[in-house]
């Protein structure tokens, strides 16, 4: 069954008035949590203070059962901060002003069933590789070059100069083109390019090659712009559910492939790229494609510090070598029980 707890009608849930499968409820004390219900918590109109106290009751009565948050006018500043409290959905503004139907909480369910997931945002648990407390990462060799970035329209073609190289694929191995359709992926496409474009823009990025499945943006060599690509990756990451969801349209979770890398290049206009070769574009697309793991940020070392500060280092641990250069993942946020 699916319980939402909430003071205002079914409508203003984006809820039919006969849906006989949601039992909307005015507070959650008092609930008696079964294994197999869907429980929601409506956020609109409360204070902090309320809403503190609904999620401590919530979480007590839910236990390590499916709890979400329905946040109908969009209130949530990040709503990221409910999956590190615990949370396994997040129906936001757009998708209440849509209207709800069955295959939309079936798909949330279907996803905590087949992958359920720890959103705590440093697990203990450690994989191959990680590093213990009070370990550091060494530091890269690169170093980038000294100066301002003029901007995109100052650059001419033909000129070689350092870049930061971002690969984005959204749809990884797992075919969402055969998933979805061909006019389906086409808007999901689109949306995720545009998506792209506005979390990227505090790094400057330049989406630069797109393929069917894949893109390449790239970020100008300051710490600055490096620094917010990285931010914005693992920001994407994060709310890798509620973009699904929420953004592209989708009715299951994909999770997100990124890769970066750093190096020289002769720089053509969008569009014009023809056949770019060169030794970092090569290796980027080789990351991207042939070892970095969705839900994860794969670095290479040849990324300069400056982009992994110190506050972010404790994010990313070594993950071997890839074509000779040793690379690093970013922690997976999401843990899925296999």
């Amino acid at each position: 069954m699916i319980y939402i707890f909430s003071s205002r009608k079914a409508a203003a849930l984006g809820l039919s008035d006969k849906t006989a499968w949601v039992k909307i409820l005015k507070v959650p004390s008092g609930y008696k949590n079964h294994s197999d219900d869907q429980v929601y918590l409506d956020i609109s109109g409360l204070t902090p203070a309320e809403l503190k106290k609904s999620l401590v009751s919530l979480k007590k009565s839910c236990g390590d059962s499916f709890w979400g948050i329905i946040d109908p006018k969009g209130n949530a500043e990040d709503p990221a901060l409910f999956f590190f409290d615990g949370a396994y959905d997040y129906i936001g503004k757009g998708a209440v002003a849509r209207g709800l139907n069955k295959k939309r909480f079936a798909a949330a369910f279907s996803w905590f069933l087949e992958g359920k997931a720890s959103p705590s945002f440093l697990s203990g648990e450690r994989r191959k590789g990680e590093r213990r407390k009070g370990e550091t990462l060494p530091q890269s060799k690169t170093k980038l070059p000294p100066g301002k970035f003029r901007g995109w329209k100052s650059l001419r073609a033909g000129t070689n100069m350092p870049f930061f190289f971002l690969f984005v694929s959204l749809s990884g191995k797992s075919n969402l083109r055969t998933q979805v359709g061909e006019s389906a992926f086409s808007a999901v496409k689109n949306r995720l390019r545009d998506l792209l474009l506005h979390d990227l823009h505090d790094a400057d990025a330049l989406l630069w090659i797109e393929t069917e499945d894949n893109s390449l943006f790239l970020v100008p060599p300051t710490a600055a712009n490096g620094r917010a690509a990285v931010e914005a990756c693992l920001k994407m990451i994060l709310n890798s559910r509620i973009i699904c969801f929420e953004k592209l349209g989708l009715s299951f979770p994909i999770d997100s492939t990124f890769a970066l890398h750093y190096g020289k290049t002769a720089f053509r206009a969008p569009g014009k790229t023809g056949a770019v070769i060169s030794e970092p574009v090569n290796y980027i697309f080789h990351l991207g494609t042939k070892r970095a793991e969705t839900g994860r940020l794969t670095v290479s070392d040849e990324v300069p510090g400056e982009a992994l500060p110190e506050e972010l280092e404790n994010l990313f641990n070594p993950a071997g070598i890839f074509e000779g250069i040793p690379v690093r993942d970013s922690r997976r946020f999401i843990y899925k029980s296999r």
